[in-house]
């Protein structure tokens, strides 16, 4: 199923987003750097039980950035105002990355409106520590936002060296890595400064222990951008969460390992419980070692 894009004027501004399927609604926030065309073969393979929506977040993709502060907070508001603005009152909410942040903040704060929650490829800090050695990190990112050029998406070889950091093996797609890359660079400076750095919020960690909605928690064993060690930590904070591991997978699961990211959300949100089960177990023997699966 081909998902058309479309936009709406919010209180916030203009957004424009995908929409596809039919069913109780999903609504797909995509990470840092990305955009909704992130999600376009999960769209295909959920679109038969979910309405889905995939905004491109203010200041990434398509839609204008933000007049205001663009924080990881202002942004769980945007989600809100899109949510009302398309007429959904609950909804299943699945944030990457960034917006699993996001995400958290939407849930711990409208507990109401989330029916359940997915976060991909997200973790916390664990230590105050770690918390300014991310907070560092992020710093680092404005030095290479200075240096973004529109013609470096032209470059195979730039693209697809960057592309090591995302992938732990870099698709042969040179089409989907090329738009991956634009996406980068089409970026809004100040919208991408200005999230990153309140990525590093403490109040996250107070939002993710109030989450009161059924959480997947779905890690990427091999994400070189999320530091895996604080996706257990973050797991537990979430008082009703379950946290799966997709084994050789780097931080785009949904572009890396289509079919098994999406069986997990399919199952997660549609299926009973035993078939869930089922799928932990099916995937351990495809790894060939037991699934980390937590309560």
């Amino acid at each position: 199923m081909v998902a058309m894009l479309h936009q709406i004027e919010i209180g916030s501004g203009l957004i424009r987003y995908l929409q596809a399927g039919s069913g109780p609604p999903l609504v797909l926030l995509h990470g840092w750097g990305g955009s909704s065309r992130y999600w376009a073969q999960t769209i295909e393979a959920l679109a038969s039980s979910h309405t889905i929506y995939a905004p491109d977040l203010p200041g990434y993709g398509k839609s204008p950035p933000l007049p205001d502060k663009a924080s990881s907070e202002r942004l769980a508001e945007v989600v809100i105002e899109f949510a009302d603005a398309m007429g959904i009152e609950t909804f299943d909410l699945n944030g990457h990355s960034f917006s699993a942040g996001v995400a958290a903040y939407v849930a711990s704060w409208w507990p109401e409106r989330v029916h359940h929650l997915v976060l991909t490829c997200f973790s916390t800090f664990r230590t105050e520590r770690e918390r300014v050695f991310i907070e560092q990190m992020h710093k680092l990112m404005g030095f290479w936002m200075t240096l973004r050029q529109p013609w470096m998406g032209q470059i195979r070889t730039l693209y697809r060296t960057l592309s090591k950091r995302f992938f732990y093996r870099v698709p042969n797609d040179d089409v989907m890595l090329r738009q991956n890359f634009d996406d980068f660079l089409r970026m809004d400076k100040r919208t991408a400064l200005e999230s990153a750095a309140s990525a590093v919020n403490v109040s996250v960690n107070d939002a993710l222990q109030t989450i009161v909605a059924p959480t997947l928690l779905i890690g990427a064993r091999n994400d070189a951008i999320m530091p895996s060690r604080g996706t257990p930590f973050a797991a537990q904070l979430i008082p009703n969460c379950q946290l799966v591991w997709i084994e050789q997978c780097g931080h785009l699961p949904m572009l890396e390992c289509p079919d098994i990211y999406n069986a997990y959300l399919h199952d997660f949100l549609v299926s009973d419980a035993t078939m869930y089960q089922e799928r932990q177990r099916r995937a351990s023997d495809d790894v060939g070692e037991p699934v980390n699966f937590q309560i």
